[in-house]
């Protein structure tokens, strides 16, 4: 301990177990009417405690401080020398019932180096922090009726807020608020069901990204409320019951559509093409449909009526109905062929059934439109759905001619002399 500091439990001492008649206006006890100071705290019943400007820098004795403030709910410890969250946690463990700590103007570290346990706090002012840029509030309870318009921090820029078990954006809205220059906010994992444009949210200009990733939000009427929310340019919504039964593009196109201001969308770049390509998208989508979202008209004025787009199914065929032709052998039979197999395979499945050997097989096919293709060693490899074969088609089948050289006789002038 330095010179000239005391411990929080020497300072709780001092001044709420003094036996002197004075009872410090600073203490509220219950259900012990008539008791001195000294004997109420000791039965635990002390609720607000407030040792602010009293060069506090460590706590002392935990084991007395569970004893003597287990049942504080407010601790008012501002103007101190507490700089390790050590000493935090070690409070916030000892006092199970605290709601609100006041730990302002404290030298603590601007980095959170210890892991601080779960409590019943819903109250922690840290403007003591001048230079805390981002704040991890996750896995937090926070009280729905707590409608504190005082800043924590006009430094922090960054907030999260997951698994904190928001219900309502109002919920959310109540923390954020009091970060009055926070850009960046993360409420992802929580069961919220919608997003409400609020007056709140104007008093935040800098706020433009959300992350509402694993959030419950099932209606478009969240979308379009964040299209009221103007300066959120980058949004994060994946993995939302909202999407699970839309395409990727659909997803992609009807949300860009929606939100005219956005930038970004879950990590990726909308460049003006993009834009109007979703755009056009959105107005297809919905111009078939009775009720149409308020953007609709907007994007009508933008771009006009579109005429719908006619569906071509590009992917190949499976299968065709062709002819199979073959004059030396007499063969002319109408079959249904798959259009997987290679050129090569399909000649090796024709042998048998045209009576000609694959490896002296010449191949052509003959389209109904009067094209004729020649299927050459090069062929040999490719699909046959390569070739865009339709029903109705001929392979045309002939054997090679085979040439057979005769062999020159011997010359004379190689018989062996006697």
């Amino acid at each position: 301990m330095e010179e000239g500091c005391s411990t929080l439990v020497r300072s709780l001492e001092q001044k709420y177990l003094d036996d002197d008649e004075d009872i410090v206006q600073d203490i509220i006890f219950t259900g012990f009417t008539g008791c001195s100071p000294c004997k109420m705290a000791s039965q635990r019943a002390l609720e607000l405690l407030v040792l602010n400007n009293m060069n506090i820098d460590t706590i002392g004795d935990s084991e007395k401080l569970a004893t003597l403030a287990s049942h504080v709910s407010e601790a008012d410890l501002g103007w101190n020398q507490i700089s390790k969250w050590s000493d935090i946690a070690c409070i916030l463990k000892n006092l199970p019932h605290l709601r609100v700590l006041n730990i302002g103007h404290n030298p603590l570290n601007p980095v959170i180096d210890h892991e601080l346990p779960v409590s019943t706090l819903h109250t922690i002012i840290l403007n003591v922090l001048p230079k805390v840029t981002e704040l991890h509030m996750s896995d937090n309870q926070f009280n729905d009726d707590d409608d504190c318009d005082e800043p924590i921090s006009t430094t922090v820029r960054t907030v999260h807020l997951n698994r904190c078990g928001f219900l309502k954006w109002s919920s959310v809205m109540n923390v954020v608020k009091r970060f009055p220059n926070v850009c960046s906010v993360f409420v992802c994992e929580n069961p919220l069901k919608d997003v409400t444009h609020c007056k709140h949210f104007e008093q935040l200009p800098f706020w433009n990204f959300l992350n509402l990733a694993k959030t419950s939000i099932d209606s478009w009427d969240s979308l379009d409320q964040l299209n009221r929310m103007t300066s959120i340019s980058d949004l994060r919504v994946p993995n939302i019951p909202l999407l699970d039964a839309l395409t990727n593009e659909e997803r992609l196109h009807l949300i860009i559509g929606r939100l005219h201001h956005l930038r970004v969308l879950n990590g990726s770049k909308i460049s003006s093409e993009q834009r109007e390509q979703s755009e056009r998208f959105f107005i297809r989508y919905y111009q078939e449909q009775k009720e149409k979202p308020l953007q609709y008209k907007t994007l009508i004025d933008k771009h006009g009526n579109l005429e719908k787009l006619v569906t071509i199914d590009l992917t190949p065929k499976k299968e065709a109905v062709v002819k199979i032709l073959c004059e030396e052998k007499e063969v002319n039979q109408e079959i249904t062929i798959s259009l997987e197999p290679t050129v090569l395979d399909f000649m090796k499945i024709l042998d048998p059934k045209v009576g000609v050997k694959f490896t002296r097989m010449k191949l052509f096919l003959l389209r109904e439109d009067g094209r004729t293709d020649d299927f050459s060693s090069s062929d040999y490899n490719m699909p046959l759905h390569y070739f865009k074969i339709e029903d109705g088609d001929s392979f045309l089948v002939q054997e090679k001619i085979i040439v057979t050289r005769r062999r020159r006789p011997p010359s004379s002038t190689s018989s062996s002399s006697s």
